[in-house]
């Protein structure tokens, strides 16, 4: 997920960039990559979604920040303490097999578009 963050950040950084360039002094534009530095991955995917028509990728996103959510708030629970529960651990392995392979194939689409912004961004500047 912090490989999925930093990918998110990076495109932020980007646009925010693209966008200042575009508008030039017409109108002050002072967000930067610095600003979302130390956001967490819901805040990226929402401003993510502000610059990027990706309905698709939006989509799946969405319910990877859901599941990462989910790991966060519910792996201490079933992984310590009187509510140890092995069988849920065992239960939830293929869920998160799944979560891995759809995380990676994530993380290249925020690197594709991306790259995408970044042709596009040299006809702007």
């Amino acid at each position: 997920f912090q490989l999925l963050e930093f990918a998110l950040k990076a495109y932020i950084g980007r646009a925010y960039s693209v966008i200042k360039k575009s508008v030039g002094e017409t109108v002050h534009f002072g967000y930067s990559a610095k600003d979302v530095e130390e956001f967490p991955l819901e805040r990226l995917v929402n401003i993510f979604s502000k610059l990027n028509t990706n309905k698709e990728l939006l989509s799946r996103l969405n319910k990877l920040r859901v599941e990462r959510n989910h790991i966060a708030h519910r792996s201490l629970i079933v992984t310590m303490g009187s509510m140890y529960d092995p069988g849920a651990i065992e239960d939830k392995y293929v869920e998160y097999f799944w979560l891995e392979d759809e995380l990676t194939e994530c993380l290249h689409l925020v690197i594709e578009e991306a790259r995408s912004l970044k042709k596009r961004s040299q006809s702007v500047g």
